[in-house]
């Protein structure tokens, strides 16, 4: 197995060089927990893009259970380790790419994309590429940060101004509670252009 440098100066000027800002650069593997939640969205046709895909364990889970499996990531020693550990039993439909997803062209027959990464700082650029890539659920962690969620990113989003109280999730990436009266349960509003959406 390859050191995966975390501390040293190699890495931190990776990350400024590849714009990972605070907790980004750093893999966070997913429980089997999580996982298997995961899976059970996924469908035997869907082709699946993973974005931030760490060292290719759960993509290689997907991969056993979808028809095609985008892995996308930055870290280099991390993809070396998950290549590693699969050997010749790499998928045939399991395409490991090793860039930087802020820059790499999103395929464009993809139909879910995921992204379990809770301290993800360009959700909306992510959100932005998905939908021109005609992608058409999300499934994230990164809005919320506790558990995950499933986005149709093909649903009309409602303009923050036209909300008048209630829990709300931004295309952004923001979420919180528009109004001063006592706190409504879920589901929160779809919506977009929140005041968060001009610091992302």
């Amino acid at each position: 197995m390859p050191h995966i440098p975390c501390e040293d100066e190699d890495f931190r000027d990776f990350a400024r060089r590849n714009d990972l800002t605070d907790w980004e650069p750093y893999f966070h593997p997913s429980s089997e927990n999580l996982i298997e939640r995961v899976l059970e969205l996924i469908r035997d046709s869907d082709v699946v893009l993973d974005i931030g895909a760490g060292d290719l364990y759960f993509a290689h889970k997907v991969a056993l259970k979808a028809k095609r499996v985008y892995a996308i990531e930055v870290n280099p020693y991390l993809v070396a380790q998950g290549l590693t550990e699969l050997g010749f039993r790499i998928p045939r439909n399991l395409h490991v790419i090793c860039a930087n997803a802020l820059d790499y062209p999103f395929p464009s027959r993809i139909t879910v994309a995921i992204l379990l990464m809770r301290h993800c700082k360009h959700f909306k650029l992510y959100f932005q590429k998905l939908q021109e890539a005609g992608c058409h659920f999300l499934i994230t962690n990164a809005r919320w940060k506790t558990d995950f969620e499933q986005i149709d990113l093909n649903s009309p989003r409602v303009s923050y101004e036209d909300l008048e109280e209630g829990w709300y999730a931004c295309s952004c990436g923001s979420v919180g509670y528009k109004g001063e009266g006592n706190l409504p349960e879920f589901p929160a509003v779809e919506v977009k252009d929140c005041p968060n959406c001009s610091n992302f």
